[in-house]
Formats: structure tokens, sequence, C-alpha cells
């Protein structure tokens, strides 16, 4: 039986038709895998099937079993039992995780919340999703994968007929992964319907039962996954042959030491995400990747060299051989270091502004308060940026929340780039970014190098981190617990040091 039916959806944006004749259909008891290239209409399509471009502003019809529905909201999709979990998280994060799971729907009896019952529930959603937290902890405190998993337990806590995820693994550890995985199978037992939105194609092989492809905003095919291998999926997305997922790696002439971490210690101003003594250099040209599991204390390293003063740090820092203290992101940037961070919505994006001010942020940022500008020149440049990493987009005044989600981060990239950096700090670059641009990103990254920038690359993609790194740190519990040159990389070595204890070796 059919829970949702899309028929012809159309769909545009300021004269630039996003979905095209788009039809799909999800049965009971399935998980479908919707996939295709950022910018190929995924987004736009779910915020329409939950609610968020009401009915009248696309043409075709929604239906569910076999009732036409005309949401002018959210909420009436929600009531119609359908729940998304978008890959940009938007959780309250003044209030607590239990107060998150039930925002909007308070357990209360006449207008008094019931605490004891509201902290009970909580207890039980977040056991589904197998996340052990304080249900009284700020969600400000929480890391991008436990507030992932509170989503998620909360859109199960609406008694959901239809859920939507997407990308719901990009923050999660392998642990965490298999836990939802199992929970999403169980959903599919219960005849539940899921559509599935990922970039990560062993995970649309682990779990999906069909597979629907949008290319540039057409539907391209839908059929079961067992008759669409790999490499003629990945094809159907990008829509050219795609022979491998890694371009070669160029031989390069590492330079003098550009960076040199001394025995740092950090700890941010919560009491939380604690690392160190942790000691690394970088060499110009060289890209050092940080392997660990999430809370291993990689991401904090970052932002405590890019100057975030949430952290209180100790030990000493050179660059270029200077000791230096990079007491804020503005210092760094002036001295040449940048930071690409892991949550695109939270730390990267001004999503009031458009593009063109996204883009030149950085540059303005590290010429200090009384530079001036020159409008024709800042156009110049924030238009090349967005042309060199072939960045989809209508107009370089638009929103940048108009954007899909890889667009985004290859504006974020472009901003990086135009403070001409000699140091680039990665936190999860290729996060939510589909294989075709993930591709474009490797060379670029690659080619960079071979310019002679140098690179700290943090990603939880271990295939990624192995093709992408000339040496590895791997670290557990906030400590280096090993090091590897390329041509000794292993996962089994890497992923045996990523669960130890925490002891240096």
């Amino acid at each position: 039986m059919d829970l949702l039916q899309l028929q012809n959806i159309q769909k545009s944006f300021s004269g630039v038709q996003a979905l095209k004749n788009v039809s799909l259909r999800l049965q009971e008891g399935e998980i479908l895998a919707l996939v295709g290239e950022n910018g190929a209409g995924k987004s736009t399509l779910m915020k329409i099937v939950s609610g968020s471009y009401t009915h009248g502003s696309f043409s075709g019809e929604i239906l569910l079993g076999n009732e036409s529905q005309a949401f002018t909201n959210p909420l009436d999709a929600e009531a119609a039992g359908i729940a998304i979990i978008h890959q940009e998280l938007s959780p309250f994060q003044h209030l607590s995780v239990a107060e998150n799971l039930f925002v909007g729907h308070w357990p209360n009896q006449a207008g008094l919340v019931k605490w004891k019952k509201l902290e009970q529930e909580a207890a039980h959603w977040l056991g589904l999703v197998g996340l052990t937290v304080p249900l009284d902890a700020k969600m400000a405190e929480l890391s991008v994968g436990s507030q992932q998993l509170v989503e998620i337990a909360k859109a199960l806590a609406r008694n959901t007929k239809i859920l939507i995820l997407d990308e719901p693994t990009s923050a999660l550890t392998a642990q965490e992964t298999e836990t939802l995985f199992s929970l999403l199978r169980k959903l599919r037992s219960e005849g539940k319907g899921l559509i599935y939105i990922s970039h990560k194609m062993e995970e649309i092989y682990q779990l999906a039962d069909r597979i629907h492809v949008l290319r540039d905003g057409e539907s391209i095919i839908e059929t079961s996954a067992a008759e669409l291998p790999e490499q003629a999926l990945l094809e159907k997305m990008v829509g050219r042959p795609l022979h491998r997922l890694f371009p070669e790696v160029p031989v390069r002439h590492f330079g003098k030491e550009v960076l040199r971490v001394d025995h740092l210690t950090g700890k941010h101003r919560t009491g939380r995400g604690k690392f160190g003594p942790v000691s690394f250099s970088l060499r110009k040209g060289e890209i050092l990747g940080f392997a660990g599991l999430l809370g291993a204390g990689r991401t904090e390293i970052l932002q405590s060299l890019f100057g975030d003063r949430e952290f209180h740090t100790t030990g000493n820092i050179f660059l270029h051989g200077v000791q230096s203290s990079l007491p804020s992101p503005m210092s760094a940037l002036q001295e040449k270091l940048t930071l690409i961070p892991e949550d695109r919505k939270r730390d990267s994006i001004l999503p009031t502004r458009n593009l063109l001010e996204n883009i030149s942020l950085s540059r303005l940022s590290s010429g200090g308060l009384f530079r001036r500008q020159r409008s024709q020149e800042e156009n110049r440049l924030a238009k090349n940026s967005l042309e060199n990493f072939g960045t989809k987009y209508c107009s370089a005044t638009q929103l940048i929340t108009e954007l899909s989600g890889g667009n985004q981060q290859k504006v974020i990239f472009g901003r990086a780039l135009q403070t001409n950096p000699d140091i680039i700090l990665l936190d999860e670059p290729t996060r939510g970014i589909d294989v075709g641009a993930k591709y474009e990103i490797y060379e670029i990254l690659f080619r960079l190098a071979s310019e002679g920038k140098s690179f700290l690359l943090v990603s939880s993609d271990l295939l990624e981190l192995m093709a992408l790194s000339d040496r590895m740190l791997v670290m557990a519990q906030g400590k280096v617990t090993g090091s590897f040159e390329r041509k000794d990389f292993k996962q089994t070595d890497i992923m045996r040091l990523a669960l130890a204890s925490g002891k240096t070796q």
C-alpha cells in the first residue's frame, strides 16, 4: 500500500525551475533512498512534503493514501503524520534536552507542565536512539552528533507514519550510526515509511528497499536497490561516467614547518570539550589528518587554534617559527590561518545575508575595522569565488539559505580562500556534499596543497581521511594515541587507536 504519492510536482524560484514534473511514491514498511547531487532538488521536494513550502506555492499533488493534501504550514504535515529531520539542525540551544524533545507538545494538566512525565517520556525516547546525556543538559552544550540524535528522538515522539531523514548520520559515530540503523529497520517492520536522503553509498545499500534518483530537478529513475548497482547509481546522479571517488594524489615536496603545537591543552568554558596535552607540527604543502570518534577532541583543537574565546588553553603555538597566542578569530585571519567549521548553519553562514556578503566576510574581517571597501571590487572577487567552485546559484544577491547545503559549503570554501591563508583548518569539509561535488573539492584541496597551502583535516569519513592525508594523527579521549605516515595507513590499525583509552603511544 502506498503511504505517500507525489504527482507531477513543479516548483520555481526567481524564474528558475527547481523541480520539473517529479513523481514519487513511498510504500508502507519501506525505506526509500532519495539521492542526487547538491542542487538536484531533494531538499526542495521534501520541504513540499513537510509543509515548509505551502499549498499554492508549487503545482502538482500530494496524496496520503488516496487523499489529496493541501498543507498550509508544517504543523498540518505533522498532524498528518509526517516528520522531517533536517540536515541543518535548528534546536532551541538555550533549552534542555528534555524540553527540546517536547517543544509545542508539553505534557500538561490544567495548563501546567507535568515535569516528571516530561522527563520520563524524554528518557524513553532518548533510550530508543541510544543517547545517554543528562536530561537537563542545554542543547548548546551537546556535540552536533548528539543534537542530531535528540532531533531524531523528537520526531519519533510525534507518532509519525512517514519519517524523512536528510543526511542523518553526517555527524554520528559508527556506533551511533548502527544504533540508528537498527531503529530505522524496526520502524520499517512496524509499517512506517521512511525517506532516507544520503550521499553515502554504503548506507543506501545497507538500508534502502528502493532508490529514487533526482538530477537537475527531474526524476531520473525509481527502482529496486538490488537492480541498481552502485556504479550505475553514481552515473545516474551525476549524468556522466564516474570512474573513481578520489583523485590521484599529486607528487608534492613539503616545505618548512609552518605550524608547531607544543603541549596544547584546552577546555570549553562549560567544562566540557577537554583535550590535551597534544603536540604536532605541520609543513608547507602538507595535509595532516585527525582521526577519531565523536568527542575525541579533534574539533576542539581546531577551534582553539582559531582563537575561539569559548576555550581556555595552555601551551605554545608557533607560526612560521614565531610564537603566537591567536587570541581571536580576527587575529588568526591576520596571521593567515582560517577555519571551515563543522556546523554550517550555526558557525558559518549569515542566513539573512546574500551570497556576496557571505563570501566576503572573512576577507573584510581580516582587514580590520577601518578598511575602506570598494563595492565593484568586492562584487568581482565574490563572483570569481562562486564561479571557481562551480556554485549553482541564480543571483549573487540571493540569500545564502536559498542554496542547497552543498552549494552553501562551496560559498564557505570560497570565503576561506579570499583571505589567501597559509594554513586552512578543515572540520568535516564535505559533510552533506554529494559525490560529484566532493570530487571537485578533493581536486581543489590537492591543487592548493601543491601550491603550498597547508591543511589540518578532521573527517569522520575514514576512507576520505586516508585518501587525502599525507600524515595522520589518531585521537581518543582528548589525546593523541598514535600517528601514521601515508604508506602505513590501515583502517584496522587506525580504528584500534581511535578506540583506545586515550593513553598516548
